[in-house]
């Protein structure tokens, strides 16, 4: 009889949706000994979850580092678990969800958010389901509304070993902790094209230095173009392809910009599927510090100049990349201008950068949950 694995996710931000998926896809196509579920819990949200949804979309838009900054902070600790819980009890714990895990009814659950982790140690406790949970922590820091149902964990994928002690300081016990690095698009990565392709696709002479700029966030945001517009502006010998992703206001403004100002160097997209290509071409990604977007870097040996994301878990994101020396975390426009303008007298700077990021071994983080899946 095969495995029955549920993979759930919640969508607060695109970084705990893409995990899921990767993992996902992965399980699907290489355990036969698996039938895979996956779902977004956020589909079934009462007003209050839907609520929540809509105020971090407005977060992201509006990016009011130092209030999520604070609240982040606040939350982290013992008795915000507490009311971390009722609002997950009360955001999403109904019928309608209750019903769709309990017909599916998992051997294992997969869960890269933490809403969904407490749904599903809620579930087990109340005798709904009798599922093993194994909680993908998505960032390359720990937090207390990670570690609040620890008893009720049997297992939690971390980023790495620095990840993994700060679990074992909230409590965790070190044997259900496994420092896999966080899951990848491996399959996308094995139908890489050669460099040349890739750079015909983009109109690229491949002479000079290729800078990847993921500006996209969430949908409707313009946070970004003045930093799109600073880049622009600064005339670097460097060919620029600038990723809005879904965010088709910001595409629009900024090919109607590089067109008024006649700049050649820079190509602008909307929503990519080809994302590890164009990394396997890039020099330097600039972008907010996202946990995906981070990992895709790490994986694919690309140096970062990370600009300000939304505060909380980003900020250990960037600190982390920083202290590592595998990347350079920008404050503002100003340091941003400034960082650029010492790339490109200093090129050994993301040379010895890259060289650091190819001492890193691969990752595959979705081959070893997948193998531990099979062990549970």
């Amino acid at each position: 009889m095969k495995k029955k694995v549920l993979v759930i996710y919640a969508r607060y931000g695109s970084g705990h949706k893409s995990i899921a998926e990767y993992v996902a896809k992965y399980i699907d196509e290489n355990n036969k000994n698996a039938e895979v579920m996956l779902l977004d819990m956020t589909d079934y949200g009462n007003p209050l979850g839907r609520a929540s949804v809509k105020l971090m979309d407005w977060v992201c838009k509006r990016r009011p580092e130092f209030l999520f900054n604070f609240c982040y902070e606040l939350m982290d600790h013992k008795l915000s678990s507490i009311g971390n819980n009722y609002l997950t009890k009360k955001s999403y714990d109904n019928k309608a969800l209750q019903k769709k895990i309990m017909d599916f009814n998992p051997d294992i659950t997969i869960s890269s958010h933490f809403f969904c982790s407490g749904i599903i140690t809620r579930y087990n406790k109340l005798g709904i389901i009798n599922s093993k949970l194994l909680t993908i922590i998505t960032d390359y820091c720990s937090h207390e509304w990670w570690t609040r149902n620890k008893k009720g964990e049997d297992g939690y994928i971390v980023g790495n070993e620095i990840v993994k002690e700060e679990l074992i300081k909230r409590g965790v016990e070190p044997k259900k902790i496994y420092a896999f690095g966080l899951p990848l698009n491996i399959m996308e990565m094995n139908r890489l094209d050669d460099n040349s392709t890739i750079y015909k696709r983009y109109n690229i002479k491949g002479n000079r230095n290729v800078y990847l700029f993921f500006g996209g966030s969430t949908a409707g945001s313009m946070y970004y173009f003045d930093y799109f517009k600073a880049i622009c502006q600064m005339k670097l010998n460097v060919d620029i392809i600038f990723v809005s992703g879904k965010n088709a206001k910001l595409k629009s403004k900024c090919e109607e910009f590089i067109k008024n100002k006649k700049i050649k160097n820079v190509r602008v997209l909307g929503y990519t599927n080809d994302v590890f290509n164009i990394l396997k071409i890039s020099d330097l990604v600039i972008s907010k510090p996202g946990g995906a977007t981070v990992t895709e870097c790490l994986e694919m040996k690309v140096p970062m100049l990370l600009v300000p994301g939304m505060g909380g878990q980003e900020k250990y994101n960037a600190r982390f990349m920083a202290k590592k020396r595998l990347g350079i975390k920008a404050r503002g426009i100003y340091s941003f201008k400034k960082t650029l303008r010492k790339l490109e007298n200093n090129p050994v700077i993301i040379t010895k950068m890259r060289d650091r990021l190819n001492r890193l071994d691969d990752n595959k983080s979705v081959e070893k949950i997948n193998n531990l899946i099979n062990k549970m």
